[in-house]
């Protein structure tokens, strides 16, 4: 079993907030997978560190509840957040033709970025 830095993790990626709706054991596990990412150190399953984090005393108060008062700060926070929510767009082309986007989490067809209108026209007023 690996040995998990779990204080350095708690104290660099998380405070308390007796406010705070608190954090699920899934979003403390994706904010550790993000803060071993910018370490470049690799990971325990997630099993691993539940148990780590159970023994230190951080645990939901009722299964399938957040652990109440937690909430995520720092750069692993964020790096967490904007690669949870943002979907995956790339950017391709093919044959060497016109670039398209294609996004993962749509499925939508590409369409060739000089076929969309611009910014400026599709926000423009109707002139009255």
């Amino acid at each position: 079993m690996s040995k998990i830095p779990l204080d350095n993790f708690l104290n660099e990626c998380v405070c308390t907030d007796s406010e705070a709706d608190g954090l699920s054991l899934e979003e403390l596990y994706g904010l550790y997978l993000s803060w071993c990412q910018l370490r470049d150190s690799e990971p325990v399953d997630a099993r691993t560190l539940r148990a780590s984090l159970r023994a230190a005393g951080v645990a939901p108060s009722h299964r399938g509840k957040a652990c109440p008062g937690l909430v995520m700060v720092g750069p692993a926070a964020c790096d967490y957040i904007v690669h949870r929510e943002l979907p995956l767009a790339t950017l391709d082309t093919q044959d060497g033709g016109a670039p398209q986007i294609r996004s993962r989490r749509t499925g939508a067809h590409p369409m060739p970025l000089q076929d969309r209108e611009s910014a400026n026209e599709r926000d423009a007023a109707p002139a009255a």
